[in-house]
């Protein structure tokens, strides 16, 4: 049996992922064991977020323990399992719980146990303090129990002595002769976790890394090289490891031992490098926001491009092709939205969008690539296109080629096929050799700029005349980047509202200096900013923040107890108290 605990804040997805029947055969939800609240799953976490929410010290929402047993458990070992968790923790018997069962049918059911972090009764908040150890004695003892076989940890030897200071010499005895056993070599969970929910493998990840960090270490540019490879640094939340991060799943692994790892131990990072490296890192969470605009922008520049010489060859051809002009004016369109809606995008959303616009991109090349058979009079029919494709171009491309290199490849190809003259082979080879030469020159012009072409009526391109293509608008002048919300954390959301407040003139019981001091200076800047030339939009959303309840002036109260302002958090807490008794009183009134 494998018991391990965590202790998690607030996630959104964490009620699809235990009611989720998809990956299950079987969920359960063993509302015989609920404790402290009756509503179902998601009013209990719910609840368990508004207890954190009030409470001056709390950090953490839940206290979430995965059961695994190497048998299937009966009603009473269940029963006893709950209560030895219970007692090594310090949970009393009322305290808010849930249990969850999980069959995947392969294997016997594994639970999931959920307790508020906070005793709504007590007051007191769960302590993830030698969590580990209390997890291996829990499991050792119930394997004991129930006849499981022994799966010792690295604190085996740990849990022996705690026995046999309790005086349960024959579980101690059982447990001595049982060597530490160390998982160095590998993986952990939370690593192979993060694997499955990015589609990356470790060993992938690990490999890029090393190439980029080779690459980098031989050219003298180490973050030029890892930024070519789709990687960044940041600065972990625990322990503040140095980790690397990949822009586009945004997957995080350490990046020494990472590189240690795929390397052997045969390449050492200097530590003056590693220095360097961490004197530049953001925060892990504005890391892997960065990267996931930093993979959106750089597919959009892929789909801008493709459109761009889609539209440049087809009036080198002396022809219009609508779809390339539809698709510019659908990505202007696109452009504009984007910057009056600014930068509140989620990652997840960001990630989606590269999808799409990727997808799009692949379209796009097709498009161009039917294109040019049939200008060259080549392949006219849509399965023979298909097949010159799948034998020819689409090696070419999926490794990586441009499209000049793939059209030549597919000529080649049809050189082998019968019913073809000198005379069309010669004329492909030229179509490629002006179209490689009509990609260089189009690269120097500006974006979405397309050179004056005209058609005249034997079908050439005369340049000397102008064409309706070539009066398309200049772009727009982009407009200034909106207010970065992802300066502004969750827990100080009320207390830059409540700057902006003050900023705009109006009366707020908390001084300038003490919000200044609480929210930094990047934050407070920002907001200065906002106040002065912002739009209408981002300043109602951020005063949307401070709600005016005693839950929000708590909120405040907790975020500057953090930042050291002691007298402003007594204030706000004096105020939250009123608020509480105005607000009860206006719910009697109600009744």
């Amino acid at each position: 049996m494998i018991i391990r605990s965590s202790y998690v804040k607030d996630d959104p997805n964490r009620v699809a992922h235990l009611l989720n029947t998809r990956n299950n055969r079987r969920v359960v939800e063993h509302r015989d064991f609920d404790r402290g609240y009756p509503g179902d799953l998601r009013g209990f976490l719910a609840f368990s977020s508004a207890l954190t929410a009030v409470h001056p010290r709390a950090r953490i929402t839940l206290g979430h323990f995965k059961i695994s047993p190497a048998q299937a458990l009966n009603r009473r070992q269940l029963l006893r399992t709950v209560a030895h968790i219970r007692r090594e923790n310090g949970i009393s018997r009322n305290h808010p719980m849930r249990l969850i069962e999980h069959d995947k049918g392969d294997r016997p059911p594994h639970f999931h146990l959920l307790f508020s972090a906070v005793d709504p009764a007590t007051g007191r908040v769960l302590s993830s303090k030698d969590n580990y150890v209390r997890d291996e004695l829990v499991s050792r003892r119930l394997e004991i129990a129930f006849g499981e076989a022994l799966t010792p940890g690295p604190r085996v030897q740990r849990n022996a002595a705690d026995l046999r200071a309790r005086g349960r010499d024959r579980e101690a005895q059982i447990l001595e002769p049982c060597e530490p056993v160390r998982r160095r070599d590998k993986d952990s969970e939370a690593d192979r976790q993060q694997a499955a929910r990015t589609k990356l493998t470790l060993a992938e990840f690990r490999d890029r890394l090393l190439a980029a960090v080779r690459k980098g270490l031989h050219s003298g540019a180490l973050p030029r090289a890892l930024a070519a490879q789709g990687f960044s640094v940041a600065i972990g939340n625990r322990k503040e490891t140095l980790m690397a991060v990949h822009d586009e799943t945004g997957m995080a692994l350490p990046f020494a031992a990472s590189v240690e790892i795929a390397s052997c131990g045969s390449l050492e990072m200097i530590p003056s490098v590693i220095a360097q490296l961490r004197r530049d890192a953001p925060p892990l969470a504005q890391a892997r926001r960065e990267g996931a605009a930093r993979t959106l922008k750089r597919a959009e520049r892929d789909l801008d491009r493709e459109i761009d010489r889609g539209r440049f060859e087809a009036a080198a051809d002396g022809e219009f092709d609508s779809i390339f002009s539809r698709m510019r004016r659908a990505r202007e369109k696109a452009e504009a939205d984007s910057s009056k809606v600014g930068r509140g995008q989620s990652q997840a959303a960001m990630r989606r969008a590269t999808l799409a616009t990727r997808r799009e991109t692949a379209r796009m090349r097709q498009l161009r690539i039917d294109r040019a058979f049939r200008t060259a009079r080549i392949l006219q029919s849509r399965r023979a296109r298909k097949v010159a494709f799948a034998l020819a171009a689409g090696g070419m491309l999926l490794t990586g080629a441009g499209l000049s290199v793939a059209l030549g490849v597919g000529f080649v190809a049809t050189i082998a096929m019968k019913g073809y003259g000198d005379t069309l082979r010669a004329h492909a080879r030229m179509l490629v050799a002006q179209r490689r030469a009509a990609v260089t020159r189009i690269r120097p012009l500006p974006k979405r700029q397309v050179a004056p072409v005209a058609v005249t009526e034997r079908g050439m391109a005369d340049p000397q005349k102008p064409s309706a293509l070539a009066s398309t608008p200049p772009e727009k002048e982009r407009k200034p980047a909106g207010f970065d919300f992802a300066l502004i954390g969750k827990s100080h959301r009320v207390l830059a509202a409540m700057a902006l407040e003050a900023l705009s003139g109006g009366a707020v019981p908390i001084a300038r200096d003490a919000l200044q001091r609480a929210l930094g200076e990047d934050a407070f800047a920002g907001l200065v900013s906002l106040a002065r030339g912002g739009s209408v939009r981002q300043r109602k959303v951020v005063r949307s923040w401070n709600g005016g309840r005693s839950i929000h002036a708590f909120a405040a109260e907790a975020a500057l107890r953090r930042a050291g302002e002691v007298d402003s958090a007594k204030a706000m807490a004096a105020i939250g108290r009123q608020r509480r008794l105005r607000e009860r009183g206006q719910t009697k009134g109600r009744g």
